[in-house]
């Protein structure tokens, strides 16, 4: 089987899966602020029940695309799935707590609300939001992992040491910068939800300009964390590094350049920090706040499909070179492209009707709630 459809298939799920998850993440952490804020401040309860529904209602999406991707992982690139299993069994371990804590905090942080003391809904709350971030942390040592293995003593058979796994230094500067960037998505989405129910309800209007202003201020750690991240791909993986600067550091000359993805995220992410604190002092201008979500996303996109595509045709990038994406492929599975082309169709039209059907919702459950 030709890898190019296999990849395409990964890499849609892929993107979409972690649009709402970074969306949730921040959504999350948000009401939660503003359930704290309410104990002296009634008028942060209304906007702080807003977002956590619109936290629910995206859940769904990316609950479900995660399914996906597992689904995907398994049928199509087995031999990742062995590695990261093998090697990377603590780190997987600690993301699928996290997914049960989280899901577990949503519903008692929902059902709880109103019916204990503020301070112990606000504990259920913390959870909630750190939960959260449980699940990037364990599934990112993938992503540095196979821009580093290490780890990694052999692939036949397939063998490593889990805890030296555990020392990538591309791990931490890549965690961080998908904390804050999972933070500015979700506080942005935040913002601009809220913005739209000020039409009717202008007691949210502030609100929403104080998500708009901590999702663009996000944008400062997060680049601190993306060059941390950046600089250290030059020691340990300086073929995806000069995937990333081929246009502008042609330092040498890999077969893929995502330098113009690199630097439209970096050029998006300033704007998004500029835009952010201008809404925060004109909140009522609200198309500031519907712009900064879909750039927040755009900024996310170009991100992962520089950081993805910069390491073809390898899978695993060891230094100059790496280990070729036709080695991780099943050969065992035959599927007609037709046949794997109408699945994903299917699957991105009834996505896209839900999507719609979530738009709707959000209208009558998070704008049209006075």
């Amino acid at each position: 089987m030709d890898v190019t459809l296999p990849l395409m298939v990964l890499g849609v799920i892929l993107l979409i899966h972690l649009t709402f998850v970074n969306i949730n993440i921040g959504l999350g952490f948000y009401s939660v602020i503003l359930r704290w804020r309410s104990i002296s401040n009634t008028e942060a309860a209304k906007p702080s029940r807003k977002v956590f529904k619109f936290l629910v209602a995206t859940e769904v999406v990316s609950g479900v695309y995660g399914t996906m991707i597992t689904v995907v992982l398994a049928g199509f690139w087995p031999t990742l799935v062995n590695i990261a299993t093998i090697i990377l069994f603590i780190p997987l371990l600690i993301s699928i707590i996290g997914i049960i804590l989280r899901l577990t905090s949503i519903a008692a942080y929902w059902y709880t609300w109103d019916r204990v003391g503020a301070r112990i809904h606000l504990a259920v709350g913390l959870v909630m939001a750190f939960s959260g971030l449980m699940i990037p942390a364990g599934f990112r040592y993938i992503f540095a992992f196979i821009s580093s293995p290490v780890g990694l003593t052999s692939l036949n058979p397939i063998s490593g040491n889990i805890i030296e796994a555990l020392m990538n230094p591309l791990y931490p500067p890549l965690l961080l910068h998908t904390f804050f960037g999972a933070l500015s998505i979700g506080f942005l989405a935040a913002s601009a939800g809220l913005a739209w129910s000020s039409k009717i309800d202008k007691t949210v209007e502030r609100w929403s300009g104080y998500a708009s202003l901590i999702g663009g201020l996000m944008i400062v750690p997060q680049g601190l964390a993306g060059f941390w991240f950046w600089s250290t791909l030059s020691f340990h993986s300086p073929y995806l590094f000069a995937s990333l600067t081929r246009s502008f550091l042609p330092t040498q000359y890999p077969s893929t350049d995502v330098s113009y993805f690199f630097l439209g995220m970096v050029l998006l992410s300033i704007l998004i920090l500029v835009l952010g604190i201008v809404h925060y002092y004109q909140p009522s201008r609200r198309w500031t706040a519907y712009i900064l979500a879909p750039l927040s996303i755009a900024a996310l996109v170009f991100g992962e499909i520089a950081h993805d595509i910069g390491r073809l045709p390898y899978m695993v990038i060891v230094g100059d070179t790496g280990v070729p994406v036709e080695i991780f492929i099943n050969r065992l599975l035959f599927i007609e492209p037709s046949l794997i082309l109408s699945g994903v169709s299917a699957i991105l039209f009834f996505t896209a009707i839900f999507i719609a059907l979530l738009y709707l919702y959000l209208i009558k459950g998070i704008i049209g709630e006075s």
